[in-house]
């Protein structure tokens, strides 16, 4: 019997981080689209794996990260895209929006990613910028952010889209 204490107390713990998302409030956005742009084309990638598998392409973490979070802050999901353009037209938003009949366009956009001191000191920044469309084209909510994350040697020697990731969350738990 105490043998499976241990394995009780880990599964209770297990079942509690699996958590419910969040309920959005009554009134609140709750069907959005994300669409993502980038003005850095490519992560500087430092093994093998992902020069190959493509993993150094900042637009796709920012597009599964933000749908991510939004989906575990209540909201739901009906669409995503990832823009050719450095930023995406309101015009691309909003085509964007009607299409998948949402409430609102949730618009992500990297500007800027240092990260020359990530493998000595783990320390990267991220510039971006989040904001909300409305479905008649007009800006809902704005922020600009700049996020200093410190990432450990290891994580930043294997996966140093760590950093981004963070940023990411950061910015998309300033929507309200």
């Amino acid at each position: 019997m105490r043998a499976f204490r241990p394995a009780v107390v880990l599964l209770s713990l297990l079942l509690a981080s699996c958590a419910a998302p969040q309920v959005r409030p009554p009134g609140a956005l709750r069907k959005v689209v994300v669409v993502v742009g980038s003005r850095v084309d490519s992560l500087p990638s430092f093994t093998y794996r992902q020069d190959m598998m493509g993993e150094g392409n900042p637009r796709s973490v920012l597009v599964s990260q933000a749908q991510a979070t939004l989906q575990e802050r209540g909201f739901e999901v009906v669409g995503t895209r990832i823009s050719a353009a450095p930023a995406p037209s309101i015009n691309e938003v909003v085509e964007m929006i009607r299409d998948n009949d949402a409430e609102a366009g949730v618009v992500v956009v990297l500007n800027w990613v240092d990260v020359t001191s990530a493998q000595m000191m783990g320390r990267t920044e991220v510039l971006m910028e989040t904001g909300v469309v409305g479905p008649n084209g007009r800006l809902r909510w704005s922020n600009p952010t700049r996020t200093t994350s410190m990432i450990g040697v290891y994580q930043a020697q294997t996966d140093l889209r760590s950093y981004l990731r963070k940023a990411v969350v950061e910015a998309i738990q300033a929507i309200p």
